[in-house]
């Protein structure tokens, strides 16, 4: 038998008395506490940590938010040139900026269709097939991936796209001695 590191275990002792019952509690207390104890200061000094950082981090991350909407403002006021070729991407010496499309989602088609229509429409012709575990909800990615396109509209719905900014810096590749 193997413990949950696959190591084999240690032989126990036989507890043979109550008084070696109270002595083995006794320890478990202590390496119990104990352990409580370092797992408590562990938290500290992590707690600790994020806050000494939580501010350098909080700067820089503002700092890139703001580079990259000026990124964004100028592709979206340059898109007419960048994207001439088709393309919607910008190659830049220390990454890339463009424009990429969303996983598609489903969407209701218009203001008359409701996701419980379009559930029970779904419903009366392939049955609890697109039912989700908890109803009344939809299983929406099994309708994307089995019904065609054109057969959406049938059921109150449509795939719906948005295309959306992307700055991606290029990272330079890390030597095995650097780590």
């Amino acid at each position: 038998m193997t413990n949950k590191q696959g190591e084999k275990p240690q032989q126990l002792a036989e507890l043979k008395s109550v008084a070696e019952c109270e002595e083995a509690m006794h320890r478990l207390l202590e390496f119990s506490t104990r352990r409580e104890e370092l797992e408590a200061e562990r938290d500290r000094l992590m707690g600790d940590t994020n806050r000494m950082y939580a501010p350098g981090i909080a700067l820089l991350a503002g700092q890139a938010q703001s580079l990259e909407l000026q990124l964004q403002q100028y592709y979206l006021a340059h898109a007419a040139e960048i994207e001439k070729g088709g393309a919607k991407i910008l190659k830049l010496a220390a990454g890339v900026i463009g424009m990429r499309l969303t996983p598609p989602s489903l969407k209701l088609l218009n203001k008359k269709w409701t996701w419980e229509s379009v559930r029970a429409a779904l419903h009366q012709v392939f049955g609890e097939k697109y039912d989700s575990i908890k109803p009344p909800e939809l299983d929406k990615r099994g309708v994307k991936k089995e019904l065609p396109l054109d057969q959406l509209k049938e059921y109150g719905l449509k795939l719906d796209q948005e295309e959306i900014f992307y700055a991606e810096p290029l990272r330079p590749a890390r030597s095995s001695q650097a780590a």
